[in-house]
């Protein structure tokens, strides 16, 4: 079992407007060298999924129903990736998941089967990564390949909290692009 877990601001995804964040979920665009790893990964029998901080929503920059929608404008640019995670917190006490999946439910999982990682779900916490496994993979198991990419200290602390593999982004964009 293979599992690609990416942040999504600057790494998968970024403002078209040029602004520092997305500002409307049609603010964003695909990064070409992340829609090439993506692409890369996939073919190589990887399940992925996002996990994202969205802070924006507690410091009061965008509304929580703004940021769902967002996940959904990701979800519908980038097809591979099958959900998205996403704390709006910055106690990392809430975490929802996003899917266009039409056999999945797209539910707040800080209420359900993901609360045991409630207080932990904000990146640099493992509680995203955590949950993200339990639900693609089932378990953690040593033979499963779990890779963490991201662009920031708070994702690489994300990975070793939850004890996997992390790649920066930059390096995750190289690769992708020399396999293909």
């Amino acid at each position: 079992m293979k599992l690609l877990i990416l942040d999504l601001d600057n790494t998968v995804r970024r403002p078209k407007s040029g602004a520092k964040f997305i500002s409307t979920p049609d603010d964003q665009e695909i990064i070409p060298g992340s829609a090439r790893a993506i692409a890369h990964y996939k073919s190589q029998g990887f399940l992925i999924v996002g996990a994202t901080n969205q802070g924006g929503v507690a410091a009061g920059h965008k509304q929580l129903e703004d940021a769902i929608q967002e996940q959904y404008q990701t979800l519908r640019l980038c097809p591979e990736i099958w959900c998205i995670y996403f704390c709006p917190d910055y106690e990392g006490q809430f975490c929802w998941f996003c899917t266009l999946d039409p056999e999945e439910i797209s539910t707040p999982i800080h209420l359900g089967w993901a609360a045991n990682y409630q207080g932990s779900f904000r990146k640099p916490g493992a509680g995203m990564l955590n949950a993200a496994i339990e639900n693609g993979l089932g378990s953690k198991n040593p033979e499963h390949q779990i890779l963490f990419v991201g662009d920031r200290d708070e994702d690489k602390g994300a990975a070793e909290a939850a004890n996997v593999n992390f790649l920066w982004a930059s390096d995750w964009w190289e690769s992708g692009a020399a396999n293909l």
